[in-house]
């Protein structure tokens, strides 16, 4: 990490934010087709239904994983700007354990998607269940965060992630 953090995030961390939460949301729209094919498997038939989905959903997974490296790579290698100090300690403790627990979800939602689908491991499959609900609810508070960030706060966490904005660029 650099001895000072950045004044905002690179076009890297920008662009790598706005693929995984697509391709992520595009998880969540093709799941179906997964889980169609998931049903036959664990049944013990052949895939009649949604193969063509099961293989998009596991590469697109596989990308997400990738980029997911990619991005913590970055990120601990650059690091990211500073929470604004304009809001409670406990908020800006649940931001930080928020963005850690998205981290996590991220990297761990393909890989218990893998374990479940190459090993046909049905433990993996029902803790990927419970890490889409999870991831669910923590990119909602996520984007009530930055909305909150906006629009109660009024600083500029939420446009530092939508361009290049160097911090403090709009506060109070």
């Amino acid at each position: 990490m650099p001895l000072r953090p950045p004044q905002g995030y690179s076009a890297v961390q920008i662009w790598l934010h706005w693929i995984i939460a697509g391709l992520i949301f595009f998880q969540l729209l093709v799941n179906d087709g997964v889980s169609d094919a998931w049903g036959d498997r664990a049944d013990g038939e052949r895939i009649q239904e949604g193969l063509g989905w099961a293989n998009l959903h596991i590469g697109v997974g596989v990308t997400v994983l990738a980029l997911a490296a990619v991005r913590v790579f970055v990120r601990l290698t650059r690091g990211a700007p500073p929470a604004h100090r304009d809001k409670p300690a406990p908020l800006i403790w649940l931001g930080q354990a928020s963005h850690v627990a998205l981290y996590f979800l991220i990297l761990a939602m393909p890989i218990s998607g893998a374990v479940a689908w190459f090993g046909r491991v049905d433990d993996a499959a029902d803790a990927h269940e419970v890490l889409k609900n999870l991831l669910i609810a923590l990119v909602a508070l996520h984007v009530i965060g930055a909305l909150g960030e906006h629009f109660v706060f009024r600083n500029d966490t939420l446009l530092r992630m939508l361009a290049r904005v160097p911090a403090g660029s709009r506060s109070h």
